[in-house]
């Protein structure tokens, strides 16, 4: 007597052969990440209306534990009735260079949920680079950031690179890297104070 498989029985034994050869993506980026010193990059915020275009850049420096977040020249014209704000996020690596057109890369880029810049989002950047340069506040431990303060700058500027080669994601920074884990804050906590 033959056995014969049910459809469910073959469908089954198929998706635990992809479970099997699925990449392991977390280990991919881990092993890149332990192999750069540096973690940056920069998002498009807007044009002032001059027609400027500004950017908020982070970088963060394995070797001394230094995290850094800047905006362009330009910044508080964006708040200008005038200014055109992103319409979608526009994000690249720190050594990057900038698109040539950034009205295609957003349109490119308007299909993806969110990213739009808002003047709350102008707003709560302010916050983020003052809680930045607050070294002896709640978003510091010993003098080095704390993996929360980390996190909410990555999120806002640049959460990382999904390259398979060489891209890792911020998350992978702050395991591989060893960035300590603080006390809760949240960046409303924080004053806004951008001198631009």
């Amino acid at each position: 007597m033959e056995l014969k498989m049910t459809d469910f029985e073959i469908f089954k034994i198929k998706e635990q052969e992809k479970i099997r050869n699925k990449k392991n993506y977390s280990a991919i980026y881990e092993s890149n990440a332990v192999k750069k010193n540096i973690y940056g990059g920069r998002r498009f915020l807007g044009f002032t209306p001059k027609g400027k275009d500004v950017w908020v850049t982070m970088k963060y420096t394995r070797d001394d534990m230094e995290l850094f977040l800047k905006v362009d020249k330009g910044f508080k014209d964006l708040f200008k009735e005038d200014a055109r704000l992103a319409i979608s996020r526009v994000e690249i690596k720190l050594n990057q260079k900038k698109p040539e057109n950034l009205l295609a890369d957003m349109s490119r880029n308007r299909r993806n949920a969110g990213g739009e810049v808002t003047i709350r989002l102008l707003e709560y950047i302010e916050k983020l680079i003052t809680a930045v340069e607050a070294k002896k506040s709640k978003g510091y431990v010993n003098g080095r950031p704390s993996s929360l303060l980390f996190q909410y700058v990555a999120s806002i500027v640049y959460p990382g690179n999904l390259d398979e080669q060489y891209g890792f994601r911020w998350m992978d920074a702050i395991k591989m890297w060893n960035i300590p884990s603080g006390e809760y804050f949240t960046v409303d906590s924080f004053q806004k104070t951008v001198d631009n």
